[in-house]
């Protein structure tokens, strides 16, 4: 071994030695220990609080409506009307209504050449539902039938203004044909004069001024009883003869006398026509005479005479005529 490396280990022995005594010396008295103070918490949010904005409301735009096309009216509807007026109604105009002055004929059409079918009594009313061309007949309903009574026999109440012209005005009758007067019979000629012939007997003098009273007809009438006829004098037609009936010879008269021919309220009469009615409608039986009186009541006709069967398909409507010969 060599001295250096016996010196070197030397050397290390020296130091480990002061080493441990160093150890073993008087170990010092430590210091009372300070009390540490405890922490204060102190809460640390662990995020920073952000103020929170809210956003400002702003309502959403109004729409503004587009103008609706109207609605195109169904098949069958009614549009409606876009300018609605409350309007006070108009009192509808009271209907015309016709009352008889006096008894008057019911005729089947605007005419006295038509057929009479009934009779009004004075104060008889009806409502009007038409008239006549010329506006001096006037339509009417009656027991379900359709009559016509002269403008000049009724009075008119209400709105005349709102009678039309009926639409169903019948066409005029055909005149009756008036009938021929008889041939006169031909005297034959006179035969020698025989020794002490007798003379002729003279014809009975005649009592009245209308000597013929003949029932031509008697016809099937079921709606009711009636007659008329034609007044002659001397084969023509007479105006102004007064023609009255009762239910006996020269009995009480059952109507005031009717007038022959054209007179006030039957201007449309035939030269000496005239018409009676007995009963418009349920026509009777009975026995019926007729005659024809001057202006005081006098009979100055011989009598007609004839028999209405009632109802049925009998004898209801007899046509009279009255000649003087």
């Amino acid at each position: 071994m060599s001295r250096k490396t016996v010196l070197t280990i030397l050397l290390a022995i020296a130091v480990l030695a002061l080493a441990g005594c160093a150890q073993l010396g008087p170990e010092a008295t430590p210091a009372p220990p300070t009390k540490t103070p405890k922490p204060t918490f102190t809460h640390t949010p662990d995020w920073t609080p952000t103020q929170e904005v809210f956003p400002t409301f702003t309502p959403p735009p109004t729409a503004t409506p587009e103008p609706s096309e109207p609605a195109e009216p169904e098949e069958g509807e009614d549009t409606p009307s876009e300018d609605v007026v409350d309007e006070e109604p108009t009192a509808a105009p009271e209907a015309a209504r016709l009352t008889a002055n006096q008894t008057a004929n019911i005729r089947s059409g605007p005419g006295t050449n038509y057929a009479a079918i009934g009779r009004l009594s004075a104060g008889d009313s009806y409502p009007i539902l038409g008239k006549n061309a010329a506006g001096d007949w006037y339509q009417f309903e009656i027991e379900g039938r359709e009559g016509w009574v002269t403008a000049s026999l009724v009075s008119v109440a209400g709105d005349a203004g709102t009678i039309q012209v009926a639409q169903n005005i019948p066409p005029p009758p055909t005149p009756r044909p008036q009938p021929t007067a008889a041939p006169r019979p031909v005297n034959p000629p006179a035969p020698p004069p025989p020794t002490a012939a007798p003379q002729p007997t003279a014809p009975p003098a005649r009592r009245y001024e209308f000597n013929i009273a003949a029932v031509q007809a008697c016809n099937r009438q079921p709606a009711g009883n009636w007659f008329d006829g034609t007044v002659y004098k001397g084969g023509q037609p007479f105006n102004g003869a007064l023609v009255v009936f009762s239910y006996a010879p020269d009995g009480p008269w059952a109507t005031p006398p009717q007038i022959s021919g054209p007179h006030e309220g039957y201007t449309n009469w035939n030269a000496g026509y005239y018409s009676h009615i007995i009963k418009a409608s349920d026509p009777q039986a009975g026995e019926w005479f007729v005659w024809i009186v001057d202006a005081g009541g006098a009979r100055i006709s011989e009598i007609a005479h004839w028999t209405s069967t009632g109802p049925g398909d009998g004898c209801n409507a007899a046509v009279i005529d009255f000649d003087s010969r």
